[in-house]
């Protein structure tokens, strides 16, 4: 026979087993996944899967702004030794193939709750921005268990945050001390089995670099320590295209990211309150900063943030003010004002929009994300094979960001792609 023809014949074989392989592969993960979607939620009764610690030391004040009623710390309990009913089970996420967190702003109310209510169908994790801490290590803050309940009965998980925004050297000694560090973790530990809270979410900023190798062990024994209960961490972190780059030195991705459920960076403040004008988050720079991070953390991990808010700043110098699109749009129709939208500069594509207007101290300059930008951010994202957004925050947004990330995401198959992957030479 003509080794031509054998060879052909061959390669027609394989080529049909191969086709064959990925089309059952296909099959099988869809079927799997209409499965999965069918599995109830476990919090539709809602039932907290966790006791109320034994403590007289009063409770925590409930939906209520921090800025509402003077701080109450959460009281020290014995840790809880708890498990979950064998017959529990979990609801599918991720919900459309990616993750899609927001944070929240302390009170669930306004806006955050009805943007809350128009996209908890396609949420997978929400951070209320809850809890503070001090040196001591105890917990500071309001929470709020109907919004818990709310969420987990829409399948939408809670990692609440705590953060230093405000007192950045408040969490300084107790990193420095591995005994404080240690109360630290016992306090967020039965936090979140007490509160049946999904995980913790963790924001502390703007630390010294020299606070690097405690950073380091603080997330690792909180990693640990929630993991030991099925709890998740995810860590919001400065963005950096490098090691030591940027805010981020004091946060060693590498060894994060073998501990953290979740990496979140902060791609947004690219220009912030204290520089001059400019994008808030562009392109050029989103793409450095993650490719930077999937060369040292597991992209499966990785989550881009993602702005919903833009800056306004006075032409003669001075900090700017944060703007939500709402005020952003009573902006434009009370002046009639003209929006630019810059595509790029010297260093690469922007998709930001920006407008000027006069008030009677001067001219100012608002800068904000346009529907291009997020949905070229949303690309970024898949192309790169990230894990998803978390978006800053719920409420301050233009709703067509919702239509971006529905067109681009709710059919996202991803997951389907990530099973058929491990049947396909050097996968």
């Amino acid at each position: 026979m003509n080794y031509r023809a054998v060879l052909h014949a061959q390669n027609l074989f394989f080529f049909l087993l191969y086709i064959t392989a990925l089309a059952l592969a296909a099959v099988l993960v869809y079927e799997t996944l209409l499965l999965t979607r069918q599995v109830p939620s476990p919090f539709s009764g809602g039932v907290a899967v966790v006791a109320e610690p034994t403590s007289t030391a009063p409770a925590l004040m409930g939906s209520t702004a921090m800025s509402a009623n003077p701080p109450t710390p959460v009281p020290t309990v014995p840790l809880l030794e708890l498990s979950l009913p064998a017959e529990q089970q979990f609801g599918y996420h991720p919900k459309t193939g990616r993750y899609i967190a927001a944070w929240l702003p302390p009170s669930f109310s306004g806006g955050a709750r009805e943007s809350f209510e128009a996209n908890k169908d396609i949420l997978d994790e929400i951070s209320p921005f809850w809890y503070t801490t001090d040196g001591s290590g105890r917990l500071y803050g309001n929470r709020d268990d109907e919004l818990v309940r709310i969420a987990h009965e829409n399948n939408v998980l809670v990692i609440p945050t705590i953060h230093n925004v405000g007192d950045y050297e408040a969490v300084v000694a107790m990193l420095l001390d591995p005994q404080r560090r240690t109360n630290h973790i016992q306090h967020i530990l039965n936090e979140v089995l007490a509160h049946n809270y999904d995980g913790i979410d963790i924001d502390y900023e703007s630390l010294d670099p020299g606070l690097r190798e405690e950073f380091s062990a603080f997330i690792i024994e909180l990693a640990d320590a929630l993991h030991s209960h099925n709890k998740m961490l995810t860590v919001a972190v400065h963005a950096k295209d490098s090691d030591y780059g940027g805010l981020g030195g004091y946060q060693d991705w590498v060894v994060m990211g073998k501990y953290v459920d979740r990496l979140r960076i902060m791609t947004y403040d690219y220009h912030w309150r204290g520089s001059g004008p400019g994008p808030v988050a562009p392109l050029y720079w989103v793409q450095s900063v993650a490719e930077y991070a999937q060369t040292v953390v597991d992209p499966s991990k990785i989550v881009i943030g993602v702005p919903f808010y833009g800056y306004d700043w006075p032409e003669s110098g001075g900090p700017a003010r944060a703007l939500p699109w709402g005020d952003i749009e009573d902006l434009i129709d009370a002046q009639g004002l003209t929006v630019d939208l810059r595509q790029r500069d010297d260093r690469g594509l922007i998709q930001e929009s920006r407008l000027f207007y006069e008030t009677e101290a001067g001219r100012r300059e608002v800068w904000f994300m346009t529907d291009q930008s997020l949905a070229s951010k949303l690309d970024l994202v898949q192309e790169m094979d990230l894990a998803g957004i978390a978006i800053w925050q719920l409420g301050y947004e233009k709703p067509e960001y919702w239509e971006v990330i529905r067109s681009q995401l709710v059919e996202d198959p991803v997951q389907i792609q990530r099973e058929i992957n491990q049947w396909l030479p050097e996968h």
